[in-house]
C-alpha cells in the first residue's frame, strides 16, 4: 500500500434506536432501518466503495453497518471494534485506522460524541456540531492521518441526499 495515496474516511452515525435496559442493547427501530437503507442507497449512487467498514459493537451501530454493507454489496473487510463506542478517544480511532492495513477507503459506523470528536481531529478544526442520526460525512485526508483533512460532503439523513460542503 503506497503512502502517497489519500485517505477517504466516511463517518456514519447509526440510525434511530429504541429503548432497552442497557444502552449497549438498543436496536434500530423500523424508522432507523429505513434511514440506514436510505444512506446505503445514497452511498451506492455516489459510487462509494470501502476497503473496510468498521463498526462499534453496540447493537444499533452494528445493525446500521450491516444494512449499509448489504446495500453496497460490500465485499471488503468488516470489523467490529470497541474503540468506536460513544465515549472513547478519537486518537484511539486514528490508531485503529493505522492498524487496519486493508486500504485507505474506510467507513466508520458509530455514535456521538465519538464521531464529531473524530471529525474535529481529522479536520484539524471544529466541525461545530454533532452528527445527526443516519448522517454520513466524507473526509478526505490527502496527506495522511497526521495532516488536516477536507470535509467533502455529507448525506442528509432526512432526505438521503448528498450535500457538498466547503473544505
Amino acid at each position: 500500500m503506497s503512502h502517497d495515496k489519500p485517505w477517504h474516511i466516511t463517518l456514519i452515525r447509526h440510525g434511530s434506536a429504541g429503548e432497552a435496559a442497557r444502552d449497549e442493547d438498543r436496536s434500530l427501530t423500523r424508522a432507523g432501518r429505513r434511514e440506514a437503507r436510505k444512506v446505503g442507497r445514497r452511498l451506492l449512487r455516489t459510487g462509494s466503495r470501502f476497503d473496510a467498514i468498521v463498526s462499534s459493537p453496540l447493537v444499533r451501530a452494528l445493525q446500521t453497518a450491516e444494512i449499509v454493507a448489504a446495500r453496497l454489496d460490500h465485499g471488503g473487510a468488516f470489523f467490529v471494534d470497541r474503540r468506536l463506542e460513544p465515549e472513547r478517544s478519537p486518537r484511539a480511532v486514528i490508531e485503529l485506522l493505522r492498524e487496519l492495513a486493508v486500504g485507505r477507503r474506510v467507513a466508520l459506523v458509530a455514535h456521538e460524541p465519538i464521531l464529531s470528536s473524530l471529525a474535529d481531529l481529522l479536520l484539524g478544526r471544529s466541525l461545530g456540531r454533532g452528527l445527526q442520526k443516519s448522517e454520513a460525512l466524507r473526509i478526505r485526508l490527502p496527506q495522511g492521518l497526521d495532516s488536516p483533512g477536507q470535509l467533502r460532503w455529507s448525506i442528509d439523513p432526512a432526505a438521503g441526499k448528498r450535500k457538498p460542503v466547503g473544505s
